[in-house]
């Protein structure tokens, strides 16, 4: 095992990362590696600007920015020199969040990141990265993102296809709620990559996004995460968040909810054929 143990101004930025990753890699597509931060905080004033990014409330630091902050540290471990990922493209297809205790503002934490599984499938290599916050040895949050990199698989590999940008079927009837209708731009897609740091080029222009398989760029997945977010009513200890297919820009998406209970219930963005975006769980 590996521990890449850093501060928290250390960290290269989000550029810098996406840049080296475009460089030859190592030998090996993800080895066993954590990043390790000790007094992690989160700035205020990032908060609000992703905050008001996104339609969520000011002063208040939410599940997705969890992910959002720490991605300079995933991107440390994905670019690692023993790694030879090609990242460029990386689809996420999967994400969650838990809290046993609220995450506050400038208090200081510490971070882990590991890699918890990397799979083989036919329709590429498959990941999921843990990111776990901890105050005085005691567990605080974590959140898991499970990422596709497309690519031939091997001959013999038999493992499970991938469950990202696929239909799901639901087997029983839902009373859905429409909320908002979302109009995703091209603008919106640049101003959101300005405030997470997150500049993969199949976001940003139709001629960066082609050469990954898209016929024009798509949403962040994490912003339209921090949308449905929004919707949901404090105070949550789960929820998480399946991409089922590519939003295109530009386009326009319904946000609709289905309240199970109390304080639990499911959320989805549709696209204009009525087919789901993003599918969510919470409680």
């Amino acid at each position: 095992m590996t521990t890449i143990r850093i501060k928290q101004n250390q960290l290269p930025s989000s550029v810098s990362l996406l840049a080296k990753a475009m460089l030859t890699k190592g030998c090996e597509p993800l080895p066993s590696i954590n990043v390790a931060i000790d007094g992690f905080t989160f700035d205020r004033d990032n908060v609000n600007r992703y905050n008001e990014c996104c339609g969520l409330p000011q002063g208040k630091l939410s599940l997705p920015y969890l992910f959002v902050a720490t991605q300079p540290a995933q991107l440390l471990l994905l670019t690692h020199p023993t790694v030879s990922l090609k990242l460029l493209g990386l689809i996420h297809t999967h994400v969650s969040f838990h809290q046993q205790i609220p995450l506050q503002i400038g208090k200081a934490y510490d971070f882990t990141l590991g890699v918890i599984e990397c799979i083989q499938t036919e329709k590429g290599l498959e990941f999921e990265l843990e990111g776990r916050f901890s105050l005085d040895g005691v567990y605080q949050a974590s959140y898991r993102s499970r990422c596709l990199l497309r690519g031939k698989p091997p001959a013999s590999n038999n493992r499970k296809k991938p469950t990202e940008f696929t239909d799901n079927v639901e087997e029983q009837s839902a009373a859905w709620m429409r909320l908002e209708t979302l109009s995703l731009t091209p603008k919106m897609a640049r101003g959101y990559a300005a405030v997470s740091g997150d500049y993969n080029p199949i976001h940003l222009h139709g001629l960066t996004a082609k050469p990954f398989g898209f016929k024009a760029p798509i949403i962040h997945g994490m912003y339209s995460v921090a949308r449905m977010f929004a919707a949901i009513e404090p105070p949550i200890s789960h929820a998480e968040f399946t991409f089922r297919r590519p939003a295109f820009l530009p386009s326009a998406a319904e946000l609709e909810i289905c309240e199970r209970e109390v304080g639990k219930g499911e959320l989805r963005l549709i696209n204009s054929e009525g087919k789901p975006l993003v599918e969510a769980q919470y409680r």
